[in-house]
């Protein structure tokens, strides 16, 4: 295992700058005085969005079953691929960030094959739609090569599904981990690390191996609505002014359904990268639920071996029990 895992850096955007003002505040308690938005919209689970992400006292273990679906061309389920569990320990509160908010520590442990330990990276290659003659944009088989097709400009890591907060996260990890089960594999750790400022969330990563500890992106800001202004934001804090990554609340308040738990109050929010913004064959939906967390993640895209037919599949993440010790 390694932790902290060197991270992929995928998304570019901005994040108002009132957002980002240092506050002082106590390791036991949040960074900021949540809900400074919450009334407008008091239908939520809480006035403070912060309360959608991980539960920050120490002892708290998420396990997440992660299954990845392959479709026949009629929308029928041809194959189910049920891939290893992954685990979300929190460790509590960690140290004061640079800005003076409190940090908290969260360790994720999950499964790669052998070639991606260590955070090798990963070449992506993707054919765009034709609309023309309505024909599908897929991801490319790693195995094929087609005529047109495009390398992705940011090469993406391995890593796990909560430090890849873009619109492939199923993509990633499908490949990473093979969901056959039939590979050689290693186990490793992530580490991140998150606070919160009134109603924004942030994570902070290490920039670098030995470099600091910096913020780098925005889970959720201001409180959640479908409308307005506030439906949706720019993730990446540090690498302004080209966002390439927008989150957007689909549905603000849900009742979602999970083997763990049932959350009364979820957020349903699409993550869109531009790159790859393209509706027709890649699309990725990730829930939280108040006080508890990320329950369920949804992607699906296409495939492709040349260019010509496409093979539809989708991933899976659901949150399977949540312990505290």
């Amino acid at each position: 295992m390694k932790t902290p895992t060197t991270l992929w850096r995928f998304a570019l955007a901005s994040v108002a700058s009132t957002l980002l003002a240092a506050c002082a505040v106590s390791p036991n308690g949040p960074a900021g005085p949540g809900g400074s938005h919450g009334t407008q919209n008091s239908s939520l689970g809480s006035t403070s969005m912060s309360d959608y992400f991980y539960k920050k006292q120490a002892g708290w273990t998420y396990t997440f079953q992660n299954v990845e679906k392959i479709y026949n061309s009629d929308g029928s389920v041809a194959q189910t691929l049920t891939g290893s569990n992954d685990v979300v320990v929190c460790k509590g509160f960690d140290q004061m960030a640079s800005n003076g908010d409190s940090l908290f520590r969260y360790e994720i442990t999950y499964r790669v094959l052998a070639a991606y330990a260590n955070g090798t990276q990963m070449t992506v290659n993707y054919v765009t739609a034709t609309h023309s003659n309505q024909s599908h944009g897929a991801f490319v088989d790693p195995s094929s090569t087609v005529s047109g097709m495009i390398t992705m400009q940011k090469r993406p890591r391995p890593v796990s599904t909560d430090t890849i907060l873009a619109g492939i996260a199923g993509l990633i990890r499908t490949r990473a981990n093979d969901f056959t089960n039939n590979g050689t594999y290693v186990w490793q750790t992530d580490t991140i690390w998150y606070s919160e400022h009134n109603d924004s969330a942030f994570i902070w990563e290490h920039a670098g191996i030995n470099g600091p500890i910096t913020q780098e992106r925005c889970i959720f800001t201001r409180d959640f609505t479908t409308n307005g202004w506030a439906s949706h934001w720019s993730y990446d804090v540090i690498n302004e002014p080209n966002p390439q990554t927008t989150c957007t609340v689909n549905t603000s308040n849900m009742s979602m359904t999970v083997p763990a738990t049932t959350s009364s109050n979820t957020v349903d929010i699409g993550f869109t990268t531009t790159e790859l913004a393209d509706y027709d064959f890649n699309y990725e939906d990730k829930y939280y639920g108040c006080y508890i967390g990320p329950v369920y993640q949804y992607d699906w895209w296409y495939v492709t071996t040349d260019g010509s037919t496409f093979t539809k599949q989708d991933f899976t993440r659901s949150l399977l029990s949540l312990t505290h010790n």
